[in-house]
């Protein structure tokens, strides 16, 4: 007997959550373009399809599925969640808030809109609006090790530093292994004039993480200040190997080589930032075709 649309659209469907899973984006996207074509009122076809399209950096076609998918079911709480994330990656914050407001006026427990929320306040400046997301987020779930990280995030913006290595140390708590909350909380240590516990939480974090430049960037940077300018040097040579076009980078390790009487290479490095930010300036990029 044969399937109904509706039966073999969810056959795709499942399909593509399938292809998802391996990371296999076109063949996910076929999936959910068949479940689509099938059954054009499949509003969880159109958000998953949104999400592979995010995954793969295509925000404006992921905020066109989930436009779909809402307009579907008006009550998806994800798809306005999954809009959030994709309005605030293009930096339309504010569009971000609305679909996060939208997303737990449906949901009120909805815990990762909630965090993102925060996340969108604490990028337009509005750290202690952020902070109450947070707090909503870790009063649902208080093992949610992201939300204490951000949390503290915010707190160290507005200058309450101790506040903001507790939430780190609850962060590294539930999460021994959370590469950014040592960062972070480096971060906060170094506001503190606390050098030592910077270097310790920059040494766990790029053990634990090894491609992340800013972390050479941090602790070069308290280097400097502890006058270790050969152990600096080294680090901003990583922070560049990993990220050949970061400005500041050659810009403290210009200050680092002048600290040591290495000129030459000061100069070097001081004209590759002036390079840097010509080429900025023009729009122009770096990397040769």
């Amino acid at each position: 007997m044969n399937q109904s649309s509706p039966e073999r659209a969810g056959f795709y469907f499942n399909l593509g959550i399938a292809y998802s899973a391996m990371g296999e984006h076109d063949n996910a996207l076929e999936g959910y373009d068949e479940a689509v074509r099938l059954d054009p009122e499949y509003s969880e076809a159109y958000n998953n399809r949104g999400k592979v399209y995010h995954d793969m950096g295509k925000n404006t076609e992921a905020i066109a599925d989930y436009d779909l998918a809402i307009q579907k079911n008006p009550e998806f709480s994800a798809a306005y969640n999954n809009r959030g994330i994709a309005n605030y990656d293009t930096g339309e914050l504010a569009r971000a808030v609305n679909d996060y407001d939208q997303a737990i006026r449906i949901n009120s427990d909805y815990i990762s809109a909630y965090n993102n929320r925060g996340n969108a306040y604490r990028a337009l400046g509005e750290n202690t609006r952020a902070i109450s997301n947070y707090d909503e987020a870790i009063a649902r779930d208080p093992e949610n090790s992201a939300a204490y990280n951000n949390r503290g995030t915010a707190y160290h913006a507005l200058g309450e530093n101790e506040r903001a290595i507790e939430d780190y140390d609850e962060a590294v708590r539930i999460n021994p292994d959370y590469a950014a909350a040592y960062n972070n909380r480096g971060n906060a240590n170094n506001d503190l004039a606390q050098p030592e516990r910077a270097l310790r939480d920059y040494d766990q974090a790029i053990r634990l993480n090894p491609k992340d430049a800013d972390v050479f960037i941090n602790r070069g940077n308290t280097l400097n200040e502890l006058a270790q300018f050969e152990r600096s040097v080294v680090d901003y040579g990583e922070a560049i190997r990993l990220n050949p076009n970061y400005s500041e980078a050659y810009h403290n390790r210009g200050v680092a080589y002048n600290r040591l009487g290495n000129y030459e290479d000061s100069e070097r490095d001081f004209a590759k930032v002036a390079e840097l930010r010509e080429i900025a300036e023009n729009g122009q990029s770096s990397v040769a075709p």
